[in-house]
């Protein structure tokens, strides 16, 4: 079976950014659709996580996928996409 492909997130910086939005994990993950454990295990913990992952959260909070993890890619995050209200 292939690996994902995957990347290190900053999970300290995932978390401000979701408190600066007056929102908890859970409401955040319940805004873009994903189990709230998986994103409290990537804040708390750091654990290792999957490219399209760290898509759905960066879209979410509004940033590239490189201002959260070590990820290189050139993702652009369009302004039509939704956001959580900062």
């Amino acid at each position: 079976m292939p690996r994902v492909p995957g990347c290190q997130p900053d999970g300290p910086k995932i978390r401000q950014l979701i408190w600066e939005r007056g929102v908890n994990v859970r409401q955040f993950a319940r805004s873009i659709d994903r189990n709230w454990n998986t994103i409290w295990c990537i804040c708390a913990n750091g654990d290792r996580a999957s490219i399209e992952s760290i898509r759905t959260i960066a879209r979410g909070l509004g940033v590239k996928p490189g201002d959260i993890s070590d990820y290189k890619g050139d993702d652009i995050v369009s302004d039509a996409e939704t956001k959580i209200p900062a």
